[in-house]
């Protein structure tokens, strides 16, 4: 297991790149005061063995709550996995953008303004599960890799350095809704992942 390096949570909540992102942030302050507004850091251990990477926080979720992935039906999902497997404790969850992207889908540029926290998250994990492609595509180039050499496929296992990546679908409600990833495929991708990271046999 590398050493795990966190990111600098003080540097992350005092962020302002991405102006359109800090413009929702005022309007929303002032339509949901109770919601936590602000970049979501990373849930779990520093030294977790897998660290799960999504895409950005939901706005009645991570962007309510303040914790990746809870109060939303992907949460609800993830979690519930998790906790069949008997890991949820020993996980680390991130996301790729740190803020609510504006309609749930980030630009580029706020993707390409995250990737100096991403990249301290990842480079010292030895274990990765990656949700959707945008996670994929961006935890690839942390490593410095091609992406034509690392498609993403869900279930899909790519070696990156001394990291492992393992591909899934993103748990989202579309995802499920439509079938595109039903919860036995999602179960045996963590599971995959999991057995990866050395946490189950």
């Amino acid at each position: 297991m590398a050493d795990s390096i966190p990111i600098d949570l003080d540097q992350l909540d005092r962020c302002k790149r991405c102006a359109r992102l800090q413009r929702q942030f005022k309007r929303l302050r002032i339509e949901y005061p109770d919601y936590w507004n602000r970049p979501v850091s990373p849930s779990g251990p520093d030294d977790a063995r897998l660290l799960i990477v999504g895409l950005a926080p939901g706005m009645h979720g991570a962007n309510r709550t303040g914790i990746p992935f809870t109060g939303d039906a992907s949460g609800e999902l993830l979690f519930t996995v998790l906790r069949q497997l008997g890991i949820d404790q020993a996980v680390r969850i991130t996301n790729v953008v740190k803020c609510l992207p504006i309609s749930n889908l980030p630009a580029a540029s706020e993707v390409n303004a995250c990737q100096r926290f991403l990249g301290k998250e990842v480079h010292h994990q030895n274990t990765l599960l990656v949700l959707g492609g945008v996670a994929h595509r961006a935890c690839v180039r942390c490593f410095g890799a091609r992406q034509a050499d690392h498609p993403f496929v869900h279930g899909a296992v790519h070696t990156l350095d001394a990291a492992t990546l393992i591909d899934s679908y993103h748990c989202s409600r579309y995802n499920t809704q439509t079938g595109r990833l039903t919860q036995t495929m999602f179960h045996e991708v963590v599971k995959s992942a999991a057995r990866h990271a050395g946490l189950l046999d």
